[in-house]
């Protein structure tokens, strides 16, 4: 079988354009236009900025979380493949998005002793079938050899945050996480892993109750961030 692989390699289709490609999940073509961060992003967020170190969101909020970090902007095309990833079931792009995320945080030279993912409420895991971040998480608990750990449970099933501002999602979020295994996240500094930031709420409220569980440090990575909460 490996020698007929060797004779006839796999050939796969891109999953933006549909071209045939003999390796990876994207062409070429499409990956030069993908959104990449680069140059100037804010320090707390990763939001890209003009000029200075942080964003003007990140001047006048203080985050719980220390830094977050994502590969991508949140364009029409990145939001289009993270919609595909959580409400259609193409787990495989789980693989995708964590290989930029972990180039992304290896580049960053964040250490940390554990990978925990935002969990999601039992309703919502039962409807989907699978938690989007705990996929991201796992690959990249493959790629940097590093434990993955589920101590949170999200205890409320809050309402969609999408058209909802800072403070009525900071409202929305208020209780909806606990931590139920302390030992796994005390004296540790902890990666928590979502599949995108805007206003950084969930991350924050996340942060907030791993600390309080005695967590040393949090940092965060997502596939993308928007430019503008």
């Amino acid at each position: 079988m490996i020698f007929l692989d060797l004779l006839f390699p796999q050939k796969t289709n891109c999953i933006l354009c549909g071209k045939v490609i003999r390796e990876g999940k994207i062409c070429l073509d499409c990956e030069s236009n993908l959104p990449f961060i680069v140059g100037n992003k804010c320090v707390i967020c990763g939001k890209p900025i003009i000029d200075g170190d942080k964003c003007h969101d990140c001047m006048e909020i203080k985050h719980v979380f220390t830094r977050s970090i994502s590969p991508f902007e949140y364009d029409d095309t990145i939001k289009s493949l993270i919609a595909r990833f959580k409400y259609y079931k193409e787990r495989s792009l789980a693989e995708f998005f964590a290989e930029y995320m972990y180039k992304y945080i290896k580049e960053d030279g964040v250490e940390f002793d554990t990978i925990v993912p935002v969990p999601l409420h039992r309703t919502k895991l039962d409807e989907r079938g699978y938690n989007q971040s705990e996929l991201l998480a796992r690959e990249l608990s493959y790629r940097f050899d590093v434990i993955m750990s589920k101590p949170l449970r999200r205890i409320k099933n809050t309402k969609s945050q999408t058209e909802l501002k800072r403070e009525e999602r900071m409202k929305n979020l208020k209780g909806a996480f606990k931590v139920v295994y302390a030992d796994l996240v005390k004296d540790k500094i902890v990666l928590l892993v979502d599949d995108v930031l805007t206003t950084g709420s969930t991350l924050d409220e996340c942060a907030k109750v791993l600390k309080e569980s005695g967590a040393k440090d949090v940092f965060a990575a997502t596939i993308a961030t928007g430019r503008n909460v």
